[in-house]
């Protein structure tokens, strides 16, 4: 009889063992991982996201930029490439506009559609 408690409890103690350790896996894959939900979690990110991104961080640069105070200028993203529109107050600050939004980190081309009065 006590060989057979014995079996019983090692057979409980190793379906315990793997219980855990199937529970960690599924957590990794499900996303309770340590990155989970963090910018350095890519494995559910499609490819608007990173559009999105380089859009915001153009929005920020160019509102950040002293020379462009004034300008109206809309940011949009397809892929790399970022497009200007809105209104420069001059031909400088039109060109300004494309050279801080090329100096962007992620960014292939800027298609300038800003108009200048």
């Amino acid at each position: 009889m006590a060989d057979r408690r014995r079996f019983g409890v090692q057979h409980l103690a190793a379906a315990g063992i793997a219980a855990v350790l199937l529970a960690g896996c599924v957590a990794a894959v499900l996303g309770n991982s340590s990155q989970s939900g963090s910018s350095a979690d890519t494995r559910l990110r499609g490819p608007g996201d990173t559009a999105t991104r380089l859009q915001s961080a153009v929005q920020s640069r160019l509102a950040a930029d002293a020379a462009l105070r004034g300008a109206d200028v809309q940011v949009y993203a397809s892929g790399s490439v970022v497009t200007l529109r809105g209104t420069a107050l001059s031909a400088a600050q039109s060109s300004a506009a494309t050279r801080v939004a090329k100096a962007t980190s992620g960014v292939s081309a800027v298609v300038n559609q800003l108009k200048v009065p």
